[in-house]
């Protein structure tokens, strides 16, 4: 009973987790449509759309949130803003929102870190700290096969020598290869066309999208990185939160 019981209570805080994370993708979407509610006419589209794709958004969430720009469905004025504080040690944090209540984020993300014992900045005080770059990390090949009734994608080993071939000849800014994965870093103007090339040879992306990169990063002790974890994960919960950016390095 008891392991029943723990098996159904992770069961609940996944499927909080998935329809968290479809809430938050929804909304990028919803933004993006704003400009233009075709992707081919926009790129910020194209890439919330990429997005939805990495989180396995069902069909009928990505159209809602596209519907609901186009005045089709009833929505909401989401605006994106940025927050920028302090963690343990004065580790830097960017946080952005996706929100139709300005107020109530502000209010909300300052309470969370005012909880934690930690500071909110002003307007600049953090943001210089980071530059703005895309992001790619590819860690196979994608195959989709037929299963019996079902249609399934493998990952296939991939070959990083050839892909970093393949890189090179596009307009990507820097490279990594690690053990497991190949990280591409693109300036924000050839992000697009960076994502689309690698696209067309089926590479499997485990993360593709804009974020903000510290320029120096800083080391933590146990103690106070356990600090920042947790206030990390309270942020993550808040369902305005998008994402939070900061400089702890490994």
């Amino acid at each position: 009973m008891g392991r029943r019981h723990s098996i159904a209570a992770r069961k609940a805080s996944w499927d909080a987790k998935k329809s968290q994370a479809y809430a938050k993708v929804g909304k990028i979407i919803q933004i993006a449509a704003r400009k233009w509610a075709d992707p081919k006419m926009n790129p910020g589209l194209e890439l919330a759309l990429s997005k939805a794709k990495q989180y396995n958004l069902p069909r009928e969430v990505v159209e809602k949130a596209i519907l609901k720009w186009s005045g089709q469905l009833e929505w909401e004025n989401l605006e994106e803003i940025f927050y920028e504080g302090y963690g343990p040690e004065w580790i830097a944090l960017l946080i952005k929102a996706l929100t139709p209540n300005t107020n109530r984020s502000a209010t909300t993300i300052k309470n969370i870190i005012q909880k934690h014992w930690w500071t909110l900045g002003a307007i600049g005080s953090v943001a210089w700290q980071f530059k703005e770059q895309g992001v790619i990390v590819i860690d196979g090949i994608s195959e989709t096969i037929q299963d019996k009734w079902k249609t399934v994608e493998r990952v296939l080993p991939l070959n990083k020598d050839e892909l970093e071939e393949r890189a090179m000849e596009l307009p990507i800014a820097d490279i990594e290869v690690d053990e497991n994965t190949v990280i591409i870093y693109v300036d924000k103007k050839d992000f697009a066309i960076v994502q689309n090339a690698l696209e067309k040879f089926h590479y499997h992306m485990v993360e593709s999208d804009i974020q903000f990169i510290p320029e120096n990063m800083v080391k933590l002790g146990e103690e106070a990185m356990n600090k920042l974890y947790a206030l990390l994960d309270a942020l993550d919960d808040d369902e305005d939160v998008d994402h939070v950016w900061h400089n702890l390095g490994s």
